[in-house]
């Protein structure tokens, strides 16, 4: 994962916990339960897409290693 989108993978994590403190806290109505769940299930979606990025480079820069020796 390129450097640039690391603060915002981590900013992407911290809205994650963010979301599941407030689906955890038993004042919240169901509209805004489910308007949560939904932005939690999007950015978990990308939060997964990001680190198969990261996977994939880091296979490659592995395996470019593994060739040079």
């Amino acid at each position: 994962m390129p450097e640039s989108e690391a603060p915002e993978f981590g900013r992407l994590v911290e809205r994650l916990e963010e979301i599941v403190r407030r689906l955890e806290a038993e004042d919240l109505d169901l509209d805004e339960a489910l308007k949560l769940f939904e932005e939690g299930v999007e950015r978990l979606r990308d939060a997964r897409q990001r680190l198969a990025r990261a996977e994939a480079t880091v296979k490659k820069v592995l395996r470019v290693e593994d060739l040079d020796r």
